[in-house]
């Protein structure tokens, strides 16, 4: 069980989002724009939304404090600088709406499973 939080998210997205992590037990919270940063020591991963004037700032606030919390900006935004930004910011991942409930379920474990680094031979 992950606790997430939604930041900035339409309701549409957010509801998509809620169904999909709850059913898998997950403890969701959803937050207008305000994520205060002593929220971040209890959460596990942050689904952000919005535009990038909206979400990079959060994006890089939350990276100054807990720089490997995984952060997922989602939007409808399906350009190509838009997702070169976020992750340019510090973004772990960028989904584009409109999604399925599986491919939030492949965010989640992607983002919450530690990476093994692989040494090139």
């Amino acid at each position: 069980m992950a606790r997430i939080v939604l930041v900035g998210l339409d309701k549409i997205a957010s509801g998509q989002i809620i169904a999909a992590l709850e059913a898998s037990a997950h403890v969701v919270q959803r937050k207008s724009e305000n994520l205060l940063l002593r929220e971040l020591a209890e959460i596990d991963m942050i689904f952000a939304g919005g535009t990038a004037d909206q979400y990079i700032p959060l994006l890089k606030r939350v990276h100054n404090m807990r720089p490997t919390l995984p952060f997922v900006v989602v939007t409808r935004i399906p350009e190509t600088r838009e997702w070169l930004d976020a992750l340019e910011a510090g973004a772990t991942d960028y989904c584009s709406a409109p999604f399925e409930t599986h491919h939030i379920e492949w965010l989640m474990e992607s983002a919450l499973t530690p990476r093994q680094n692989v040494a090139a031979a």
